[in-house]
């Protein structure tokens, strides 16, 4: 008795004292004698099951935590659907994110698969850092500011790489 009073014994303890009061609800109360012996079938279900957890030698699990591992494992079973759908962001994912997926699963339907500019990143972050472009400038900066001294080089803050312009030949296109 000392052995079901236990915590992890709570789930099978509840179930054989209910078991047992929806029995005798049924007995007291025979206008509603369905509803309590459908009760009863379930709660005796679920003791069966806890009793057959504690007897059980494969699973360590279900033999400390009767009835209760059982939504352990459950919830293991549809932890990827959880993490897919819940907790997952878009640009996480393995082996591919969800906004690339997305791309491949439009295309498989024939649906409109081109994704607008912009992204999904916080870009507002300290890590990220970009330059605004303006059609029309307040006011030109000064050349000197342009410019910065590395040793006795005065090099640009803004270069243009070599295969700007069309560097590239048809080759290696």
């Amino acid at each position: 008795m000392r052995l079901l009073l236990q915590f992890r014994f709570l789930p099978l303890t509840l179930s054989a004292l209910l078991a047992l009061a929806s029995l005798g609800a049924a007995i007291v109360w025979p206008a509603w004698a369905f509803f309590f012996t459908c009760a009863f079938v379930g709660f005796a279900m679920l003791t069966a099951l806890g009793l057959r957890d504690i007897t059980q030698t494969r699973h360590a699990v279900l033999r400390n935590y009767p009835i209760a591992a059982h939504l352990r494992f459950l919830l293991e079973s549809i932890r990827p659907e959880m993490r897919q759908y819940f907790f997952e962001g878009e640009k996480d994912g393995a082996p591919f994110p969800r906004d690339k997926r997305a791309i491949v699963y439009q295309r498989a339907k024939k649906e409109l698969d081109k994704r607008p500019f912009g992204t999904m990143f916080d870009v507002y972050q300290e890590q990220y850092e970009w330059l605004h472009h303006s059609l029309a400038p307040t006011a030109p900066l000064p050349v000197d500011q342009m410019r910065v001294q590395v040793g006795r080089y005065s090099a640009s803050l803004l270069n243009i790489s070599a295969m700007s312009y069309g560097a590239l030949s048809a080759n290696a296109i």
